[in-house]
């Protein structure tokens, strides 16, 4: 009996790196919690600044 694929294989873009102990496979990808954590680190760091150049 042939095994069947019942999930299609999603192709990603990786980087492969070649070590002693085998193939290390890096995976590139964001997601949007990324993106929200990312706008709301930027955001906090922004005000704070900003609200220091206003106090002097």
């Amino acid at each position: 009996m042939e095994p069947q694929v019942v999930v299609p294989v999603e192709t990603r873009e990786m980087t492969r790196i070649n070590t002693e102990k085998g193939e290390i496979h890096v995976i590139h990808e964001i997601t949007l919690g990324d993106l929200l954590l990312l706008t709301a680190i930027v955001a906090l760091l922004i005000f704070h600044v900003l609200s220091r150049v206003i106090r002097r």
